[in-house]
C-alpha cells in the first residue's frame, strides 16, 4: 500500500511538472525529437535571416532551392525552405529580448518543423545563439554572412560560409595603411554586438601592429540617433580614416552627421555589414567616396567572376530584377553547401550530413571554398568595394 501511494505521488508530481513547463523553451528542448532520417515528402531546411533589410540572403537561398529542385532536390526528394525572419528593428522599438527571440525561432525550426539542417543567420550575434542550440540538438548549421570566429565555437555541427573577421579585419587594416596611406585611424563600434566589437578589435590590433595609430575608439548603442559626442572626439583627433563596423539604421545617420554637422572629411571605411543596398540608399550622397569589405562582388568584370559566379549573377538578376550583393551570394552558397553534403552522405542523419560538410573540398558557386579547417572556418578572399555617385563599384580583391 505504501509503495502504491509513493508511485501515485511520483506520477502526480510528473504530471504537474509537465503542465507547469509545457511550452517553455527548456521543456521543448527536453522533448526535442531526434533528427529525422528522411521519410518525409520533402527535405526540410530551416533558414534564418534578419529582416527587413537582409531579405537578400533569403533571396539567394530561394534561388538555390529552385535550381536544386529542378535537378532532383536530394535523391529525388524536393527541398522545402522554411524561412524565419529576425525583426531587428522591433528589438529596439519594442524592447524585445533579441537573444530569446532568436533562440525561440531556432527551437521552432528544430522541434516543431523538424528540419534536417539550419542555414543562417547572417548576423554573428544571432549565429552564436543559434549555433549553441543547433549543437545541443545535433542539427547541422551553416551560417551565411556571419563572420565572427566564435560562431562555430559551440561545436562540430556548426559551419560558416563566409570568411572570418580574423582575416577581414586584417585586410581592412592593410587597405587603410597601404592603399589609402592612412597613418591614423578612428574606430566607431556598435557596442554589445559580437560582430562589430570583434571586427573593430581585429582592425585596431592589426593597424597598430603594422605602424598605424588609433587616435579615437568610440562606441554607440543600437537605436542611437545622435552621435555628436563620439564624432566630436573623432573630429578633434583628425584621423586619416574612420572604420565603422555597424549596421542600418545607425551607420547612415552617423555618416550624415559627420559630414553635414561636424564637418569631418576623413574617408569612411566599413566592414561587410555595409554590403547592403538599403544602407547605401539611406546614406545618400554623403557616403560617396567610402570603401567597405565584402565576400562577393557582382560588379566585377564577368571574366573575373568565374563561370559559376557569373551564372549565379545572371540567374539572380533575372529572378529578382537586381544585382546580388554579398548577403545574397552567401545565402545561395550556404544552402548549396548543405544540400551538396546531403547528396554525398550515405543517409540523411545529422551526423552523416555534418561529416560531409566537414569533408567539403573545392566548392564553386557564387564564391569559392577550398575546404574547412578544424574550427569549421574557411579561407576566402576579401573584396573591397567603393561607393561612387550613390552606386557600389568593385575596387580590388585581397587574397588570403
Amino acid at each position: 500500500m505504501i509503495v502504491k501511494r509513493i508511485r501515485l505521488q511520483v506520477l502526480l508530481f510528473l504530471f504537474l511538472l509537465v503542465t507547469l513547463f509545457w511550452g517553455c523553451n527548456q521543456f521543448q528542448e527536453l522533448l526535442a525529437p531526434a533528427p529525422d532520417a528522411g521519410d518525409e515528402d520533402t527535405v526540410k531546411i530551416g533558414f534564418l535571416y534578419t529582416t527587413p533589410n537582409r531579405n537578400n540572403s533569403r533571396y539567394g537561398a530561394e534561388l538555390a532551392t529552385l535550381q536544386l529542385n529542378e535537378v532532383g532536390g536530394v535523391r529525388g526528394i524536393p527541398i522545402q525552405l522554411i524561412a524565419r525572419g529576425i525583426p531587428t528593428q522591433r528589438f529596439v522599438n519594442e524592447d524585445i529580448n533579441d537573444t530569446e527571440y532568436v533562440a525561440g525561432l531556432a527551437l521552432e525550426l528544430i522541434v516543431e518543423e523538424k528540419v534536417s539542417a539550419i542555414v543562417g543567420p547572417n548576423r554573428s550575434t544571432y549565429a552564436v545563439v543559434v549555433g549553441e542550440i543547433a549543437q545541443r540538438h545535433g542539427i547541422p548549421m551553416m551560417a551565411t554572412s556571419a563572420t565572427n570566429p566564435a560562431v562555430t565555437a559551440a561545436g562540430d555541427f556548426v559551419f560558416m560560409a563566409a570568411f572570418t573577421d580574423d582575416f577581414q579585419g586584417v585586410a581592412m587594416a592593410a587597405f587603410a595603411l597601404q592603399d589609402l596611406e592612412a597613418k591614423t585611424a578612428a574606430v566607431l563600434t556598435h557596442k554589445e554586438d559580437v560582430y562589430s566589437e570583434g571586427l573593430s578589435q581585429t582592425f585596431i590590433d592589426s593597424f597598430i601592429a603594422h605602424g598605424g595609430q588609433v587616435v579615437a575608439d568610440e562606441f554607440y548603442a543600437a537605436g542611437d540617433t545622435d552621435f555628436t559626442a563620439q564624432l566630436t572626439v573623432i573630429a578633434e583627433a583628425m584621423p586619416g580614416v574612420i572604420f565603422s563596423t555597424g549596421f542600418l539604421p545607425e551607420v547612415p545617420l552617423l555618416v550624415r552627421q559627420a559630414r553635414e554637422e561636424i564637418g569631418i572629411t576623413a574617408t569612411f571605411i566599413g566592414g561587410d555589414a555595409w554590403d547592403n543596398v538599403a544602407l547605401v540608399e539611406a546614406a545618400g550622397t554623403v557616403i560617396d567616396g567610402s570603401f567597405f569589405s565584402s565576400g562577393f562582388s557582382a560588379e566585377a568584370e564577368p571574366s573575373d567572376l568565374g563561370e559559376d559566379a557569373y551564372q549565379f549573377v545572371t540567374a539572380y538578376t533575372a529572378m529578382f530584377g537586381m544585382l546580388p550583393d554579398g548577403g545574397a551570394a552567401l545565402g545561395y552558397d550556404a544552402l548549396r553547401l548543405v544540400v551538396q553534403a546531403m547528396r554525398r552522405a550515405d543517409n540523411l542523419t545529422a551526423a552523416a550530413i555534418r561529416d560531409q560538410l566537414a569533408a567539403t573540398m573545392n566548392y564553386s558557386g557564387a564564391t569559392f571554398i577550398s575546404g574547412y579547417d578544424e574550427n569549421r572556418h574557411t579561407s576566402k578572399s576579401v573584396v573591397i568595394k567603393r561607393i561612387v555617385n550613390g552606386e557600389v563599384q568593385f575596387h580590388k580583391l585581397i587574397e588570403p
